[in-house]
């Protein structure tokens, strides 16, 4: 697929990040048995989010690209591209990004795929996505959306 750099800006990756966040909340809140949509859909959001902090940061993006569902990789490029100063993250934030990692890069949410697997409890990726996008608002999309709730 060919990106068009002149469309593909860090405002929109945000804006993008946070549809998916929107429509991942309203999935979420549909129930437990919508869990793995949910989950692929705060996936999406968080790529998008990094990637739109990557871009305003001056990373090609072919190279924000070339990482694509890396959500693993995405984030120790932020953080080394200085993401903190724009949204501080824990030990525990970064622990559930790994975890749901595991699963987003290996498109478990997307297919069925049989065995054992062990997924972030929906209601605190979600906490997580919200300051991810909040914290990056101004900074990549300077606007304001106000927080769903």
């Amino acid at each position: 697929m060919k990106f068009d750099p002149s469309r593909s800006t860090p405002v929109g990756y945000w804006h993008f990040a946070k549809q998916y966040f929107q429509v991942a909340e309203a999935v979420r809140k549909e129930g437990q048995s919508l869990m793995l949509p949910a989950l692929q859909l705060y996936g999406q959001s968080i790529e998008l989010a990094l990637k739109s902090f990557l871009l305003k940061r001056g990373e090609t993006l072919e190279r924000v690209e070339s990482l694509r569902h890396k959500l693993n990789e995405l984030l120790a490029l932020a953080r080394r591209r200085r993401l903190g100063l724009q949204v501080k993250l824990s030990a525990n934030d970064v622990a559930l990004i790994d975890l749901l990692n595991e699963n987003y890069v290996r498109h478990r949410f997307r297919y069925i795929v049989t065995g054992v697997a062990q997924v972030p409890q929906p209601a605190h990726i979600a906490v997580l996505v919200e300051r991810l996008l909040v914290g990056l608002e101004r900074y990549c999309a300077n606007s304001s959306w106000g927080v769903a709730r």
